[in-house]
């Protein structure tokens, strides 16, 4: 098999303290074409203590810019490290293109994980986050000719609504090894995995907990960190919830794996998402999701299978339904096992095929 090369310019890296979905995405589906043989770096940026260059499970990687000046110095970094190096680039949008279809000799397939949207209000100042929000959709349709990879039918919908034509859905699947006994606490207990940021809501989340209380004993795990951790923690005094909650930080996957299992239920009141990756480790790990029915988790939260979904930003509909599924042994049980079959449907190893072919078809 004729060895690709591969380009990937995104905004952050597996590495990167801020990582998400997004960066355990790219990195699954690149890298098993890098065991393979294939050539593969990405582009991103750099962060506080990091190498410029480092070579992470056989994907080389070079830092550049920072938080915003990776986008301007997009073009410098083609012309030394790039050009006629490579025979495709991949470019990951995320909000902010790098606009590499306008200097790049080689061809670009862009992948656009989500929309934006109302995400933009959620981290950057003001005015670049009203700069970003009405300018998303014209940056965006510059691609619309270009073979365009997606990872969920929202978003897909949504690119068909700015002209895009060729879009490839190519789904996530969850890296994550449940124990091989799961095993459910003896209380009933809720978990919210993923960033603590704005956009994911987590203050929704003790809200829901705080009506949970009322008529169930039951505790909460917040699994992860980001900028409103300390915020989150003052407002579980205020709801006085806090000797119910627990804050574990950012863990590695095996501590992930093993609080998922134990938890009986994930709520998820994110604005939007790309697709929701931590909704499938949990159903990996047996446990059902609430969320809201939002971008993303539309696709990734089946009624009924693997999880409910409650009206956008309605936390006592979110409660409720988790005060409902607490006190139903049975409907709990079951759905458990049904997520963890509803999980088997996706695997990393079908999803880099279908990269790598798209990508094959693209050089030519």
């Amino acid at each position: 098999m004729e060895k690709m090369r591969i380009a990937f310019f995104n905004w952050r890296d597996i590495n990167h303290p801020a990582a998400g979905g997004a960066e355990v995405y790219n990195h699954e589906l690149l890298k098993p074409l890098a065991e393979q043989g294939h050539k593969i770096t990405i582009f991103t940026s750099s962060f506080p203590g990091c190498k410029e260059k480092e070579v992470i499970d056989r994907i080389e990687h070079i830092r550049y810019g920072g938080k915003f000046g990776i986008y301007p110095k997009a073009y410098f970094c083609y012309k030394k490290y790039v050009e006629g190096k490579y025979d495709v680039i991949v470019e990951g949008i995320n909000g902010m293109p790098f606009f590499t279809k306008f200097f790049a000799r080689e061809s670009v397939v862009p992948l656009v994980y989500q929309l934006t949207r109302k995400n933009w209000y959620s981290g950057l100042p003001l005015p670049l986050a009203f700069a970003g929000f009405h300018s998303e959709d014209f940056l965006l349709r510059v691609y619309r000719k270009q073979p365009t990879i997606t990872i969920s039918e929202s978003t897909r919908m949504d690119l068909e609504k700015l002209g895009f034509g060729d879009l490839n859905v190519i789904y996530a699947s969850a890296d994550i090894t449940p124990p091989k006994e799961i095993r459910k606490e003896k209380k009933k207990t809720l978990v919210y995995l993923g960033r603590i940021t704005k956009s994911k809501r987590v203050d929704h989340v003790l809200q829901a907990f705080r009506i949970i209380r009322e008529s169930t004993d039951a505790q909460l795990w917040i699994v992860g960190s980001g900028p409103e951790e300390k915020h989150m923690q003052q407002l579980a005094k205020e709801l006085k919830i806090s000797g119910q909650t627990k804050f574990f930080g950012k863990v590695n996957q095996e501590k992930k794996a093993e609080l998922l299992s134990k938890a009986h239920i994930k709520l998820f009141p994110a604005v939007r998402e790309g697709w929701g990756i931590v909704a499938l480790e949990a159903n990996v790990c047996g446990t059902p999701v609430i969320g809201y029915n939002v971008h993303g988790l539309r696709d990734s939260v089946k009624e009924g299978v693997n999880g409910f979904l409650v009206d956008d930003g309605n936390v006592q509909e979110m409660a409720k339904c988790a005060v409902e599924l607490l006190g139903d042994e049975k409907a709990l049980r079951d759905i458990s096992l049904d997520s963890i079959e509803y999980s088997k449907k996706f695997n990393w190893e079908k999803s880099s095929k279908e990269f790598a072919s798209l990508l094959k078809r693209v050089i030519g």
